[in-house]
């Protein structure tokens, strides 16, 4: 297999020189020469946006780190034809590495991909600070910056943007790939990896070490793909650990995110552990979740499909009604649960066409609230089976204090189990235990 070391195309890895260039020569000849690998090794190697080929495995060996620039213009805006960039999530183009239209690549290695994302954070204002799931916001951009992606937003919308890459990984229309061992830390307040409209996708021993502190720091985000599997992974972060959507905006047509395997992994999270769905999604059906330890979530397994106002478009807000189906969860441990252990609710002005056949068996739960299920009065949730299942309510000063703000506010419903518009709902030897 070729091997092309970033070293030979000029790469320093000092930590303070700009390997940018060097990197993507490597990834670019090796490309043009059929493929193989690009290699980093015995270094510190900074960088802004590198675009991945096909063919090309980037291998991060166990002494070496890609790391992150601090200069948020290192990571351009994408400008491509091959997706509504207008769609971007959190209008936000940026990422660390891109790929579009690929096929057999991996990022492999024993090594780490270093964000640097503290350089992208502020602490809030004391004020706002208390009523806040997170302690810190993503810097503005600085004061006299253009940033021509985001200048046709209303003030609101455009609170969400700044220099910061909203998304480490993204990989948008690909096929065939593989990310293995590698471990990803000091997260930007972005996601960790966004698989997007892609096939035949599996991580494997993958870590993500992303600060509870930051907002927006989820795992894995699973949009629109198919045939993906996620094992033997430990995810830590601020927001949702993974994610399964069907947010089909960018590529302009309905597109159904299916035959998703989640198993044997470990996940931390101040917000859910795992969240199918958010607004306005396609369909998302055939997925298995298993194996799991889920700790200190606010929401274990969160299925909320979201309310908008009116008038007002999400930044990553779909064009479909949302049918959730076939999902199954099974042998998941879920523990120092500040809310439900899973939360299923459809809003009133969600596109809805339906959540049905979700199957939770041996599922072990101990959470302040029980399990909470809410249908619309014109969709009602259908189908719901839990099998060997056990809830158990502790109390709230039982979990650690590093819980933040609106985490101590109460629902609008009671602490007991509640199930409303809910058809053939089945329970076999499961026990709610109350306080």
């Amino acid at each position: 297999m070729l091997n092309c070391h970033v070293r030979d195309y000029g790469a320093i890895g000092d930590g303070n020189t700009m390997d940018t260039a060097a990197i993507q020569r490597a990834i670019d000849d090796c490309a043009a020469h059929h493929g193989g690998r690009v290699s980093l090794s015995d270094g510190c190697y900074l960088s802004g946006r590198i675009n991945m080929k096909s063919g090309v495995e980037l291998h991060i060996e166990r002494d070496a780190v890609l790391l992150g620039s601090t200069n948020g213009c290192d990571f351009p805006e994408i400008e491509t034809d091959f997706w509504h960039t207008e769609y971007a999530p959190r209008f936000n183009r940026r990422c660390f590495i891109y790929a579009e239209g690929c096929e057999d690549i991996a990022i492999t290695g024993r090594g780490a991909i270093d964000c640097q994302g503290e350089a992208y954070m502020e602490p809030l204002p004391e004020k706002t600070a208390n009523v806040s799931y997170w302690p810190y916001m993503r810097k503005a951009f600085p004061s006299g910056f253009e940033d021509l992606g985001s200048m046709h937003l209303n003030p609101e919308q455009r609170k969400l943007c700044s220099l910061s890459p909203a998304r480490v990984v993204f990989f948008i229309g690909c096929k065939n790939i593989v990310i293995e061992d590698v471990t990803m830390r000091n997260q930007p307040a972005g996601w960790s990896y966004w698989i997007c409209d892609c096939d035949n996708v599996h991580f494997h021993r993958v870590q993500i070490l992303a600060s509870v502190l930051y907002p927006n720091n989820d795992g894995i985000h699973i949009n629109c793909s198919r045939n993906v599997t996620v094992s033997d992974c430990n995810i830590t972060c601020g927001d949702d650990g993974i994610v399964v959507r069907a947010y089909s905006a960018p590529m302009g047509h309905p597109v159904a995110c299916e035959k998703v395997s989640v198993t044997n992994c470990n996940i931390t999270s101040h917000s859910g552990g795992i969240r199918i769905g958010w607004y306005d999604d396609g369909i998302i059906r055939n997925c298995t979740f298993s194996n799991l330890n889920i700790t200190d979530s606010t929401v274990g397994i969160d299925i909320r499909l979201i309310d908008t106002p009116e008038g007002y478009r999400g930044s990553d807000q779909g064009i479909e009604d949302t049918l959730i189906e076939n999902l199954n969860f099974s042998n998941i441990n879920i523990d120092r649960n500040f809310f439900e252990p899973f939360f299923i609710h459809i809003c009133d002005r969600n596109r809805c066409a339906g959540i049905r056949n979700l199957y939770f068996s041996n599922i072990h739960s101990y959470s302040v609230h029980m399990p909470t299920i809410i249908g619309r009065a014109n969709c009602h949730v259908q189908n719901i089976y839990m099998t060997s299942c056990h809830f158990t309510q502790i109390t709230r000063d039982s979990i650690p204090d590093n819980h933040l703000g609106s985490h101590s506010e109460d629902r609008d419903f009671s602490l007991l189990p509640c199930f409303r518009r809910v058809d053939n709902l089945v329970l076999n030897n499961t026990v709610f235990n109350v306080l």
